[in-house]
């Protein structure tokens, strides 16, 4: 390769995308808020002013995308459709090649004709960039909203769901995420006072609220909305905590708070090494005793990785920053390996 590649990772929540270098030396990321669902008219100009953040469109392009399950969309098929005209629309003239769950790039027009071959297919571009040198391990994704938990052995890519339903029903995907889980989601009940609590069933406060009161993130890492579209402080967040068992910072106090916040922490890493131990149970002896962390919540698979007695390395160890967009590096990575790379 010797022309820089963007790589693009399209979910309905973030936009992200990595510059891979002249030669392949440098590895520039980009990630950005955006709601699909709700403006699905401005993605090609989001597109645009993304990779305008990089230097501008390079000639040629890697795509893989989650987009397609934005609820402004009556199908998958519609949603992939029109993620890749978005692409058209933004970047005419350029190559765009979109990644497939079986490994392989597909032309724009294949992947319009065989959508669901790339729908959702960003976990298995991260998980095959890892293969390359950790052939025995798990690739614990954890982003804004989902968490991937990918199996590889003896080089090769072990999941078994390759299309959302089946990754669900495998362990292979976890609907939950650093920030943009709501609580209700997660657990039914707080502790409360010395006691235990129901929970109101109310978009009241999200995951991001539990780790900015934790100080596991900072204000500008909580870049989903707010649920009360108020700031992104630590008492701010704290006030939502405080609804979730229909209280206010009047009526609990910062114990009370931090108690909430650490049960609805356990409580979510417990999710994910729950359905780490589903994907151990189906390998058996062949399950990797090492996990590769990476994502938004690297911090949250770091603790699932451990409780269920895994040894743990950090994609960042490979990528710098761009683990936390890993599936957008690995697609530019990938692209830049084969006949399609300029």
């Amino acid at each position: 390769m010797k022309e820089p590649i963007l790589g693009w990772d399209v979910g309905g929540a973030n936009l992200k995308a990595a510059r891979l270098g002249d030669g392949g030396a440098t590895l520039e990321v980009v990630e950005r808020p955006f709601a699909l669902w709700r403006e699905p008219h401005r993605l090609a100009e989001a597109l645009a002013e993304v990779a305008g953040g990089l230097g501008g469109a390079t000639r040629t392009m890697a795509v893989t995308m989650t987009a397609e399950l934005a609820d402004c969309f009556a199908t998958k098929r519609e949603g992939v459709a029109f993620v890749l005209d978005a692409f058209g629309a933004a970047f005419p003239g350029v190559d765009s090649r979109v990644y497939a769950v079986d490994g392989r790039f597909r032309s724009m027009q294949e992947a319009t004709e065989r959508p669901l071959e790339v729908a959702a297919a960003n976990w298995m571009a991260a998980a095959a960039l890892v293969a390359r040198t950790s052939p025995d391990a798990v690739l614990l994704d954890v982003g804004s909203t989902t968490s991937d938990v990918i199996p590889i052995v003896a080089g090769r890519v072990a999941a078994r769901g390759r299309t959302d339903p089946d990754r669900l029903a495998s362990g292979e995907l976890v609907y939950t995420g650093a920030l943009r889980t709501p609580i209700c989601a997660i657990v039914r009940s707080l502790p409360l006072g010395g006691r235990s609590c129901r929970v109101a069933a109310e978009h009241f406060a999200v995951a991001a609220d539990v780790y900015r009161w934790l100080e596991r993130i900072e204000d500008w890492d909580y870049t989903c909305d707010t649920p009360d579209g108020r700031g992104r402080s630590r008492p701010e967040a704290g006030a939502r905590l405080a609804r979730m068992v229909c209280a206010d910072l009047e009526m609990v106090g910062v114990e009370d708070i931090t108690a909430i916040a650490e049960y609805v922490a356990r409580a979510q890493v417990r999710q994910i090494a729950v359905a780490i131990r589903q994907v151990r149970r189906r390998l058996g002896s062949t399950f990797p005793h090492l996990a590769v962390l990476a994502g938004q919540g690297a911090f949250l698979a770091e603790a699932a990785a451990q409780a269920a007695g895994l040894a743990t390395r950090s994609l960042a160890a490979q990528l710098g920053p761009a683990a936390r967009a890993a599936p957008a590096a690995a697609v530019a990575l990938l692209l830049a390996e084969t006949d399609f790379a300029p």
